[in-house]
């Protein structure tokens, strides 16, 4: 059990990537089999808390987003309309719940006097959920403001499905925080160009500013050896 905590965020970053590959093949899947989509999806919220969160009030706070983001997600997929309130409270809160996440991550590399290499991987799944992040931010927007996006025709029919659409605007995400950009999905209105330049100036001081704390815990370690 030591082990495992040791190598909490490796675990953390395995089952990120896992799920970033399993759950948009899922799509592909029949309406039964899409099931598999939404466990994925839990499995991850469960990782996080289990990896990010060690103080009391922190895992706390982090079950009760965890449990009415997943609580609205059922809700939206098992309502005969599909409420879009659902949806919006979903990413309302799932929104919420990994910000909370990346604040720990980020809060604990800046308290730390010695630095691990799970530590540095935990940097790095700290960068992912910053993406995912935002992600449910863009996904919130389209829900409101539909017109807020320029998407691709053969993309476009395919945001009806729950899985897709969440897996959509996290790729949006990733391409903004690289600052990479696609042109199969890209802004079309104020509220997405705002959030798009906070997130690639974020992006950028999120590598600069916590690889420079990482060097600097290197050298410190280095230097009491």
């Amino acid at each position: 059990m030591r082990s495992l905590r040791e190598w909490k965020h490796t675990a953390l970053l395995a089952t990120l990537i896992a799920g970033s590959v399993l759950e948009p093949l899922s799509v592909s899947f029949s309406e039964k089999t899409q099931i598999v989509g939404g466990v994925i999806s839990a499995l991850i919220y469960i990782v996080v808390l289990l990896a990010v969160f060690e103080r009391r009030w922190e895992r706390r706070l982090a079950l009760t987003l965890m449990t009415c983001a997943l609580a609205a997600s059922i809700i939206h997929q098992i309502l005969p309309l599909r409420s879009q309130a659902g949806a919006i409270a979903y990413h309302c809160l799932a929104g919420l719940f990994l910000c909370f996440a990346v604040a720990v991550i980020l809060q604990r590399i800046f308290t730390r006097e010695t630095i691990r290499t799970d530590d540095v991987i935990g940097v790095l799944c700290g960068y992912l959920l910053t993406a995912a992040t935002w992600g449910n931010l863009y996904a919130l927007v389209y829900l409101i403001h539909p017109t807020s996006f320029r998407i691709a025709d053969t993309i476009a029919g395919r945001l009806g499905n729950w899985h897709w659409h969440r897996f959509l605007f996290d790729y949006f995400s990733i391409a903004t925080l690289t600052t990479l950009g696609f042109d199969d999905i890209g802004p079309a209105d104020s509220p997405v160009y705002s959030l798009m330049w906070i997130e690639a100036v974020f992006g950028q001081f999120y590598i600069g500013f916590v690889v420079a704390q990482l060097v600097g815990l290197r050298l410190a370690q280095a230097m009491k050896r």
